[in-house]
Protein backbone atom coordinates (compact mmCIF):
# COMPACT_ATOMS: atom_id res chain seq x y z
CA UNK A 1 0.00 0.00 0.00
CA UNK A 2 1.83 3.27 -0.85
CA UNK A 3 -0.32 6.83 -0.78
CA UNK A 4 0.69 10.64 -1.31
CA UNK A 5 1.03 12.96 1.50
CA UNK A 6 -2.13 13.93 2.95
CA UNK A 7 -3.80 11.03 1.66
CA UNK A 8 -6.12 8.27 3.02
CA UNK A 9 -6.64 5.24 2.15
CA UNK A 10 -9.07 2.96 3.56
CA UNK A 11 -8.45 -1.17 2.85
CA UNK A 12 -11.13 -3.47 3.67
CA UNK A 13 -10.45 -7.50 2.98
CA UNK A 14 -13.18 -10.35 3.91
CA UNK A 15 -13.17 -13.96 2.72
CA UNK A 16 -14.71 -17.13 3.59
CA UNK A 17 -12.73 -20.22 3.46
CA UNK A 18 -14.65 -23.53 2.73
CA UNK A 19 -13.22 -26.83 3.39
CA UNK A 20 -9.63 -26.95 2.91
CA UNK A 21 -9.59 -23.21 1.99
CA UNK A 22 -7.13 -21.15 2.69
CA UNK A 23 -6.37 -17.60 2.43
CA UNK A 24 -2.81 -16.51 2.37
CA UNK A 25 -2.47 -12.47 2.87
CA UNK A 26 0.22 -10.72 2.66
CA UNK A 27 -0.05 -6.46 3.21
CA UNK A 28 2.73 -3.93 3.04
CA UNK A 29 2.45 -0.44 4.20
CA UNK A 30 4.83 2.44 3.58
CA UNK A 31 4.77 5.14 2.13
CA UNK A 32 2.99 8.53 3.57
CA UNK A 33 -0.84 9.33 4.65
CA UNK A 34 -3.21 7.44 7.06
CA UNK A 35 -4.60 4.05 6.24
CA UNK A 36 -7.66 2.35 7.91
CA UNK A 37 -7.49 -1.43 7.04
CA UNK A 38 -10.11 -3.91 7.71
CA UNK A 39 -9.69 -7.95 7.54
CA UNK A 40 -12.68 -10.32 7.89
CA UNK A 41 -12.25 -13.95 7.75
CA UNK A 42 -14.38 -16.98 7.97
CA UNK A 43 -13.18 -20.13 7.65
CA UNK A 44 -16.35 -21.90 7.54
CA UNK A 45 -15.65 -25.76 7.02
CA UNK A 46 -13.20 -28.36 8.11
CA UNK A 47 -9.21 -27.09 7.47
CA UNK A 48 -9.86 -24.70 6.48
CA UNK A 49 -6.74 -21.53 6.72
CA UNK A 50 -5.91 -17.98 7.48
CA UNK A 51 -2.07 -17.19 6.86
CA UNK A 52 -2.07 -13.36 7.19
CA UNK A 53 1.22 -11.15 7.39
CA UNK A 54 1.80 -7.72 7.49
CA UNK A 55 4.28 -5.46 7.24
CA UNK A 56 4.86 -1.40 7.74
CA UNK A 57 7.21 1.31 8.38
CA UNK A 58 5.16 4.65 9.87
CA UNK A 59 6.45 8.05 10.01
CA UNK A 60 5.91 12.05 10.24
CA UNK A 61 2.47 11.69 12.60
CA UNK A 62 1.24 8.75 10.14
CA UNK A 63 -1.43 6.42 11.38
CA UNK A 64 -2.02 2.58 10.86
CA UNK A 65 -5.52 1.64 12.30
CA UNK A 66 -5.95 -2.35 11.27
CA UNK A 67 -9.18 -4.46 12.97
CA UNK A 68 -8.37 -7.92 11.34
CA UNK A 69 -11.06 -10.23 12.62
CA UNK A 70 -10.73 -14.34 12.19
CA UNK A 71 -13.44 -16.59 13.55
CA UNK A 72 -13.20 -20.51 13.34
CA UNK A 73 -16.48 -22.43 12.58
CA UNK A 74 -14.83 -25.92 11.16
CA UNK A 75 -13.28 -28.43 13.14
CA UNK A 76 -9.19 -28.38 12.69
CA UNK A 77 -8.91 -25.10 11.36
CA UNK A 78 -5.99 -22.99 11.88
CA UNK A 79 -4.74 -18.83 11.54
CA UNK A 80 -1.80 -17.43 11.62
CA UNK A 81 -1.60 -13.35 11.91
CA UNK A 82 1.80 -12.14 12.21
CA UNK A 83 2.42 -8.45 12.19
CA UNK A 84 5.82 -6.37 12.18
CA UNK A 85 6.96 -3.02 11.71
CA UNK A 86 8.62 0.64 13.05
CA UNK A 87 6.80 3.73 13.99
CA UNK A 88 8.87 6.32 14.00
CA UNK A 89 8.94 10.43 13.97
CA UNK A 90 5.28 10.64 16.05
CA UNK A 91 3.45 7.82 13.90
CA UNK A 92 0.82 6.14 15.52
CA UNK A 93 -0.62 2.31 14.84
CA UNK A 94 -3.65 0.24 16.59
CA UNK A 95 -3.85 -3.27 15.72
CA UNK A 96 -6.65 -5.09 16.94
CA UNK A 97 -6.47 -8.80 15.84
CA UNK A 98 -9.46 -10.73 17.10
CA UNK A 99 -9.69 -14.96 17.18
CA UNK A 100 -13.04 -16.46 17.39
CA UNK A 101 -13.47 -20.11 17.98
CA UNK A 102 -17.01 -20.87 17.72
CA UNK A 103 -18.92 -23.66 19.24
CA UNK A 104 -17.91 -26.74 16.84
CA UNK A 105 -14.74 -25.29 15.98
CA UNK A 106 -13.13 -28.20 17.80
CA UNK A 107 -9.19 -29.11 17.59
CA UNK A 108 -8.57 -25.57 15.82
CA UNK A 109 -5.29 -23.23 16.59
CA UNK A 110 -5.07 -19.27 16.66
CA UNK A 111 -1.96 -17.78 17.00
CA UNK A 112 -1.37 -14.00 16.39
CA UNK A 113 1.75 -12.46 17.11
CA UNK A 114 3.32 -8.67 16.92
CA UNK A 115 6.94 -7.06 17.08
CA UNK A 116 6.62 -3.28 16.91
CA UNK A 117 10.33 -1.57 16.59
CA UNK A 118 9.69 2.23 18.48
CA UNK A 119 11.90 4.82 17.49
CA UNK A 120 11.35 8.01 19.29
CA UNK A 121 9.50 9.23 22.34
CA UNK A 122 6.59 10.53 20.70
CA UNK A 123 5.29 7.86 18.63
CA UNK A 124 2.08 6.03 19.83
CA UNK A 125 1.77 2.04 19.74
CA UNK A 126 -1.57 0.59 20.93
CA UNK A 127 -1.57 -3.85 20.52
CA UNK A 128 -5.22 -4.95 20.99
CA UNK A 129 -5.43 -8.85 20.88
CA UNK A 130 -8.54 -10.69 21.55
CA UNK A 131 -9.53 -14.36 21.94
CA UNK A 132 -13.07 -15.32 22.11
CA UNK A 133 -14.10 -19.40 22.62
CA UNK A 134 -16.73 -20.91 23.18
CA UNK A 135 -15.38 -24.31 21.70
CA UNK A 136 -13.54 -26.23 24.77
CA UNK A 137 -10.56 -28.03 22.96
CA UNK A 138 -8.89 -25.79 20.78
CA UNK A 139 -5.55 -23.40 21.03
CA UNK A 140 -5.04 -19.64 21.00
CA UNK A 141 -1.94 -17.79 21.81
CA UNK A 142 -0.86 -14.09 21.04
CA UNK A 143 1.95 -12.55 22.17
CA UNK A 144 3.91 -9.23 21.42
CA UNK A 145 7.72 -7.24 21.05
CA UNK A 146 7.59 -3.79 21.69
CA UNK A 147 10.85 -2.10 22.23
CA UNK A 148 13.54 0.20 20.98
CA UNK A 149 16.87 0.03 19.85
CA UNK A 150 19.56 -0.82 22.44
CA UNK A 151 22.94 0.79 23.20
CA UNK A 152 24.40 -2.39 22.41
CA UNK A 153 23.09 -2.25 19.13
CA UNK A 154 23.92 1.70 18.89
CA UNK A 155 26.91 0.34 19.68
CA UNK A 156 27.67 -1.90 17.33
CA UNK A 157 26.41 0.34 14.32
CA UNK A 158 28.58 2.83 15.80
CA UNK A 159 31.45 0.84 15.54
CA UNK A 160 31.03 0.53 12.13
CA UNK A 161 30.78 4.30 11.43
CA UNK A 162 27.27 4.64 11.72
CA UNK A 163 24.93 7.21 13.73
CA UNK A 164 22.02 6.77 15.44
CA UNK A 165 19.61 7.74 12.33
CA UNK A 166 21.94 5.50 9.83
CA UNK A 167 20.95 2.34 12.76
CA UNK A 168 17.77 3.34 12.38
CA UNK A 169 16.94 3.28 8.96
CA UNK A 170 18.90 0.59 8.35
CA UNK A 171 16.86 -1.96 10.76
CA UNK A 172 13.82 -0.61 9.73
CA UNK A 173 14.62 -1.16 6.34
CA UNK A 174 15.89 -4.30 7.38
CA UNK A 175 12.54 -5.23 8.88
CA UNK A 176 10.50 -3.92 6.11
CA UNK A 177 12.45 -5.67 3.27
CA UNK A 178 12.32 -9.51 4.95
CA UNK A 179 8.38 -8.78 4.23
CA UNK A 180 8.85 -7.10 0.88
CA UNK A 181 10.98 -10.11 -1.02
CA UNK A 182 7.61 -12.39 -0.16
CA UNK A 183 5.79 -10.38 -2.66
CA UNK A 184 6.43 -12.23 -5.51
CA UNK A 185 6.41 -9.72 -8.45
CA UNK A 186 9.65 -8.16 -9.14
CA UNK A 187 8.29 -4.84 -10.75
CA UNK A 188 6.21 -4.69 -7.33
CA UNK A 189 8.86 -5.52 -5.25
CA UNK A 190 10.89 -2.84 -7.03
CA UNK A 191 8.11 0.06 -6.63
CA UNK A 192 8.08 -0.63 -2.94
CA UNK A 193 11.68 -0.59 -2.36
CA UNK A 194 11.84 2.76 -4.28
CA UNK A 195 8.87 3.97 -1.52
CA UNK A 196 10.87 3.00 1.05
CA UNK A 197 13.85 4.65 0.17
CA UNK A 198 12.03 7.59 0.16
CA UNK A 199 10.68 7.57 2.64
CA UNK A 200 14.24 6.59 4.62
CA UNK A 201 15.33 10.00 3.46
CA UNK A 202 15.23 12.07 6.53
CA UNK A 203 15.61 15.11 4.70
CA UNK A 204 12.26 14.47 3.01
CA UNK A 205 10.30 14.62 6.23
Amino acid sequence: MMRGEGQELLNDVGCICEENGALDLLQVVVGKGDVYDGIWTELQKDHASLQAEIGYLLQNQQKFDVNLNVRHFGKVTKSTIQADGTLMDAAEKIFRGTIDFVRGSADSVGAETEQVLLLGDDVVNKTIPVILCAEENVQGSHGAAIGELDEETLFYFGARGMDRTQAENTIARAKLEAKIQKIGDADIEQKVKTQLAEVLDRDNR
